[in-house]
């Protein structure tokens, strides 16, 4: 009789699964709210802004390896050693505060592998990369 509860729970939690998405995650029906491709040029201090134009952005531009275009972005490889890594992050958390609409995923493989950095987001993203930082991209 055991087998059989738990059996029919297990079903009932997987029927639910199938049908019915939102019942178990936070999911809702609210149609997408349309993105706007604008920096949010307060984001960031005076220093924080100076350093990011000033410092990161031609180390990174630099130090590329390769760049992949995606449907959704762009596949940015940079060398895997600590130094670079940590523009990389620093890059990113600043792109995040001004720029929200951007998807970021750092890939780090071993020690012989490059360091990949994936900047995607919703329809038009690529384009904007395109337009705002297009030594980057060529």
């Amino acid at each position: 009789m055991k087998r059989l509860l738990l059996a029919a729970t297990t079903l009932s939690i997987a029927g639910l699964t199938m049908m019915n998405p939102p019942l178990l995650h936070s999911q809702t029906n609210e149609a997408k709210k349309p993105v706007v491709f604008a920096c949010n040029m307060k984001a960031l201090t005076p220093e924080q802004r100076k350093r990011h134009s000033d410092v990161l952005s031609p180390a990174l531009r630099s130090s590329k390896l390769k760049t992949d275009e995606l449907s959704d972005g762009y596949e940015f490889q940079f060398p895997s050693d600590a130094k670079v890594y940590q523009m990389v992050a620093e890059r990113v958390g600043n792109e995040r505060l001004c720029c929200p609409f951007f998807d970021f995923v750092i890939r780090i493989g071993d020690s012989s592998a490059p360091m990949k950095l994936r900047i995607s987001g919703p329809d038009g993203v690529k384009q904007f990369i395109k337009a705002e930082l297009p030594a980057m991209v060529d």
